[in-house]
């Protein structure tokens, strides 16, 4: 009975080893093969010598028990292994696209070991600081490209704008800021109309904004006569003290009326220079020259983190160490391109 169970133990250590990391098509065939070849060696009935020597009626039970029972495996696995070889079959395109792309990453370690690993690690620095510097000088050659310098002085002078206009409503901010913190109204005896009601809560409210919000007064100037009739209306209620609180005329010593024709020229020049940024900012050379910076400054990107990897390798580190380092470095690399490594 030993022999026999020996026999059995031999192969299946023989089927486990045999059994593949990897499920390529190849691989996959090969396995099938070994499973056919070790279960048609294989006779699972006594043989004479062993036989002989079993004299024993139990032991003679129990081995025709497990020389049963193996023998019925052996016909599942038979009865396997030709389903396993038709799913092979029928997948095999997939599973050969699996092998090569297995290859392919295999050569491309193959050759960083190869070509890639630094012999003269002093100079293989140098080398990538200087391919640093000239990516960063190419970049900031890119950014004073034409189109976009024009549009940094476009949005300085965009700037320079509602900075003015700001401070040009600062007076009417104060005196708003102290009918909000008065909890002030439009006295009802007031001769304002509804209208102007309704334009004197808009402009406190609007300059309440524009305050924080500077960028907002280039939609202010879009529409510039709405706001210059809140800024009348409320110009006149703030110099004839009709703001009041509880009845009580709240003394604002109101003198300062907005230039209106300055502010109105002021919004004309704000306006004029947005449509020139908009039509910039649409242009075929604005947006090739853009395209060109972002691609100079991925470069200059790409090159600190080639110099920051070169950085972490030792003299002392063994060719496994470097290995993973570089094969970080490359899915580093792809993932900024939107790739899976």
């Amino acid at each position: 009975m030993l022999p026999f169970l020996n026999l059995v133990h031999d192969k299946i250590n023989v089927v486990t080893q045999a059994t593949p990391l990897f499920l390529g098509y190849d691989h996959l065939l090969a396995y099938i093969k070994i499973l056919q070849q070790e279960k048609q060696s294989f006779d699972p009935r006594p043989q004479p010598w062993n036989a002989l020597r079993l004299y024993d009626t139990d032991y003679q039970d129990q081995f025709a028990t497990k020389v049963d029972v193996f023998t019925t495996l052996t016909q599942e696995l038979d009865v396997h292994v030709r389903e396993f070889h038709v799913q092979v079959e029928r997948h095999a395109s997939l599973l050969q696209l699996l092998s090569q792309k297995r290859e392919a990453m295999y050569a491309i370690l193959q050759q960083v070991q190869n070509q890639q690993l630094p012999t003269n690690l002093k100079k293989h620095k140098a080398e990538l600081k200087g391919l640093y510097e000239r990516s960063l000088v190419k970049y900031k050659q890119a950014l004073q490209a034409g189109p976009i310098k024009l549009e940094k002085q476009i949005q300085h002078e965009i700037r320079h704008f509602t900075a003015h206009l700001r401070s040009m409503v600062l007076p009417h901010w104060r005196v708003c800021h102290t009918v909000r913190r008065a909890n002030a109204e439009v006295s009802p005896e007031s001769p304002l109309s509804s209208r102007q009601l309704e334009l004197v809560e808009a402009f406190i409210s609007v300059v309440m904004h524009l305050h924080d919000h500077v960028g907002d007064f280039c939609s202010t100037a879009m529409k510039k006569q709405t706001f210059l009739d809140q800024v009348t209306a409320f110009e006149m209620v703030a110099t004839n003290d009709w703001f009041v609180v509880c009845t009580s005329p709240l003394k604002l010593n109101f003198h300062e009326p907005l230039d209106q024709p300055l502010f109105g020229a002021y919004c004309d020049d704000l306006q004029h220079r947005m449509n020139e940024l908009h039509t910039l900012r649409n242009s075929n050379k604005f947006q090739s020259a853009v395209a060109h910076c972002e691609a100079s400054r991925v470069d200059v990107g790409r090159c600190f983190l080639k110099v920051e990897h070169s950085h972490t390798y030792k003299k002392d580190w063994s060719k496994e160490e470097v290995m993973a380092a570089l094969t970080l470095e490359i899915q580093e690399l792809a993932a900024a391109d939107g790739l899976v490594v």
